[in-house]
């Protein structure tokens, strides 16, 4: 079964479920946690097969937002973000205490070890990250002050998809979504080989040492 396929009968299951959730609105945000579990681990290290990222070393602030922004459309409206339309269907009943409860449970999971999937060419990534440092951080720490997010939690194919999504403007473009149109402006800087080796670069690099003492300054 080609991917696209699998993708398509992945957002029937998730129209089909959503409808049951309708049916259950008053369920409590821990049986809602169990949703988030269901694609993205029981630690929510993320799955590539499906194509859910790794959520346990992301920010609260951060997170809050991304589920904000797919359950009022901001995020996953494109026709050609096959997975953001599943993440906004399973987010479209949540309430913004569900969302609040539900994301402070996530960051007080064990972070994970990612598995590095992207290779690339890693100088020109590094000097493609010159570019991030201002609002990511030295060492890919992120700064919720001014909306930048963590970078060196992240899977690096995720990373790498949503970083072609905003050079495509497949995500960004919402008219409400500020900060993805500064990410869309970035990311159309450069080739999608450069925006591979940026990636390559950030999952190289041994940032775990340095971020946590930076993210706590955050």
């Amino acid at each position: 079964m080609s991917r696209l396929s699998y993708s398509r009968l992945f957002l029937l299951f998730f129209v089909l479920f959503n409808t049951t959730v309708f049916a259950e609105s008053e369920r409590s945000s821990d049986e809602k946690v169990i949703t988030c579990i269901a694609c993205h681990g029981e630690k929510f290290q993320g799955s590539q097969i499906l194509n859910a990222p790794s959520l346990a070393d992301l920010s609260e602030l951060y997170l809050q937002r991304q589920i904000q922004n797919f359950r009022d459309g901001i995020r996953g409206n494109h026709p050609q973000d096959i997975f953001g339309q599943q993440m906004k269907m399973s987010s479209i009943v949540l309430s913004d205490q569900d969302i609040e409860l539900i994301t402070a449970y996530i960051v007080n999971q064990s972070k994970t070890q990612l598995e590095q999937t992207i290779d690339g060419d890693l100088e020109k990534g590094e000097f493609v990250f010159q570019h991030c440092m201002s609002c990511h951080g030295e060492f890919a720490e992120g700064d919720m002050d001014i909306g930048a997010p963590k970078l060196s939690g992240l899977n690096d194919w995720y990373l790498l998809r949503q970083l072609l999504n905003f050079k495509n403007e497949i995500r960004g473009s919402h008219p409400e979504d500020l900060f993805g149109k500064q990410m869309m402006e970035m990311a159309q800087m450069f080739n999608e080989e450069m925006l591979q080796d940026v990636v390559a670069y950030i999952s190289e690099e041994d940032f775990s040492s340095q971020d946590d003492k930076e993210a706590d300054k955050n």
